[in-house]
């Protein structure tokens, strides 16, 4: 069995495997060399085609996913050691874990397009849908980890990813696979020009598709730019860089407010009609704690600016106390305006689940405390329009923003603390992330975070405003609201991932009956 295991590992294929995990690792930010993607998957193409051991393509493409998502998320292990005092043996076992489970769909992808091409199903119509079906179960097994999906490497590409609107971030890597596909089979084809003619008009197909989906993306841009919004709503941001460490520290509340209210007047020069806060900016419970929250509604009197901010929120039900992580509209005057619970909580993060039998993990939550998710989706009323509220990590779901929008959300506020990221590549994937909502809603998005990156996505996708991380920072931008009718994405949500998932079961289950000769 060792031996069978080096054999393995020492493959030409396993070194295929890794270059494939190291070029995705690459095309994602922070390294962002986003043409990578166009190309990463061949080498485990080649490797799975050439194979004709079923378990030897489910390893290849284990290998590929392992060092893909330890390049990616290694950044967990930040978190573990700097909040959570693991010691850093246990953090790196924990990060193997869950690169080792997500890597399982990788496996899972190689083993199914080792199982098309021994059927000789072709893999311009196998491999892509494949792709997507896998991907979308990511984002939900389990609670769901749609962190690092493919599409999500071509955040920058504006006339790509225009189609989201339509298909969602999943149309986008269901496009950058196709294309990885169409450079492997014409490398193949030069080698085997028997296989060229019949390729041909494959490629036609694919180029005519590509074709459409950039007339598509431009003229989606053009229409962005040239059509008049109904309303226009100017926002402050501000960005406090409060150490994590300090912030429920009652011993530093003083200085974080003092902060928070500086740059907070810093925008009132440009008459702002909305100042935003990050997540969990306020350091108490903002309806429990009465003398803090007067001080606070004080503020807000003597800004003269609606204010949206994050803050725990503590309620007592049935005798028994639950917490929430909360985001609060104020206007002057005290006047609530709107508040929004938390919806997915972050296992781990925000709530522990198997409680009893995961005790160690237990610090990893003593900064927050054990959460109480959200029961329904509710919007913020400004002035001047509606707006939605994910907090932190649900900007990374796709379906729970669509459902903000399509509730009458006119932009999107994402309020946020990526400082248990560290300066990792973490904060620059999750900001990356969140180009794509704005596109497939075609509604504004603003991102408050604590510590950067903090900004502005346009419905084009367009980034009208990032921070550097790690410093305090204001800046103001102005929204154009109602611009656009509700995309096919809002209302319909997922639809292409479902018809790839549907073609991905179909395909899988023709290759299991006899295939016929010729």
């Amino acid at each position: 069995m060792i031996r069978s295991f080096y054999d393995k590992i020492s493959s030409p294929d396993a070194y295929l495997a890794l270059i494939s995990g190291i070029l995705l690792t690459l095309s994602f930010p922070r390294f962002s060399l986003s043409g990578l993607a166009f190309v990463a998957l061949i080498p485990i193409l080649y490797a799975v085609t050439r194979c004709d051991r079923k378990n030897s393509s489910f390893f290849s493409g284990f290998i590929a996913g392992l060092v893909f998502y330890l390049g990616t998320i290694y950044w967990l292990t930040v978190t573990m050691e700097r909040y959570g005092d693991l010691p850093r043996v246990f953090s790196l076992m924990i990060l193997l874990l869950l690169s080792s489970y997500l890597a399982l769909y990788f496996g899972i992808f190689a083993w199914g397009v080792g199982r098309m091409e021994r059927q000789r199903i072709p893999l311009l119509i196998g491999a892509p849908p494949l792709w997507v079906a896998l991907e979308y179960a990511r984002g939900h097994l389990l609670t769901g980890f749609p962190w690092a999906l493919l599409g999500y490497s071509q955040y920058k590409n504006l006339l790509l990813i225009q189609v989201s609107d339509v298909t969602g971030v999943y149309g986008v890597g269901f496009l950058v696979v196709l294309i990885n596909v169409v450079f492997y089979e014409v490398l193949r084809s030069l080698k085997r020009r028997e296989r060229f003619r019949h390729l041909v008009v494959s490629l036609g197909g694919v180029i005519l598709l590509l074709l459409f989906v950039a007339a598509y993306g431009a003229i989606r841009l053009r229409s962005c730019r040239n059509s008049v919004p109904e309303a226009t709503i100017r926002v402050g941001i501000v960005q406090g860089n409060i150490e994590q460490k300090e912030k429920w520290d009652p011993a530093f509340r003083e200085k974080i407010l003092s902060i928070l209210t500086r740059l907070s007047r810093r925008t009132l020069a440009e008459k702002p009609d909305l100042i935003i806060w990050p997540e969990a900016a306020v350091p108490f419970f903002f309806t429990a704690d009465r003398e803090n929250q007067s001080r606070l509604l004080a503020l807000i009197d003597d800004l003269g600016v609606d204010l949206l901010f994050g803050s725990p929120d503590l309620r007592i039900r049935k005798g028994k106390e639950e917490y929430f992580n909360s985001v609060f509209l104020v206007s002057p005057g005290a006047r609530l305006r709107g508040k929004y619970d938390k919806l997915h909580l972050v296992p781990f993060g925000e709530y522990v689940p198997l409680r009893r039998a995961l005790f160690f993990v237990h610090p990893l939550i003593d900064q927050i405390g054990d959460m109480t998710p959200g029961r329904r989706i509710t919007l913020m009323e400004t002035d001047k329009g509606k707006c939605g509220t994910p907090i932190c990590y649900e900007i990374i779901l796709p379906d729970l923003v669509r459902r903000f929008v399509k509730e009458g959300a006119d932009f999107i506020a994402t309020l946020t603390n990526d400082d248990w990221f560290g300066r990792s590549s973490a904060p620059y994937q999750h900001f990356s992330m969140a180009v794509f909502r704005a596109v497939e809603n075609r509604v504004p998005l603003v991102r408050a975070a604590n510590s950067g990156i903090s900004g502005a996505v346009m419905p084009d996708g367009r980034i009208a405003h990032a921070t550097k991380i790690f410093m305090e920072d204001a800046f103001t931008v102005d929204l154009p609201l109602r611009q656009h009718s509700r995309t096919l994405y809002t209302r319909f949500g997922d639809v292409f991932a479902w018809l790839c998932i549907v073609c991905a079961v179909l395909l899988l289950a023709r290759t299991f009956l006899p295939m016929k000769r010729s």
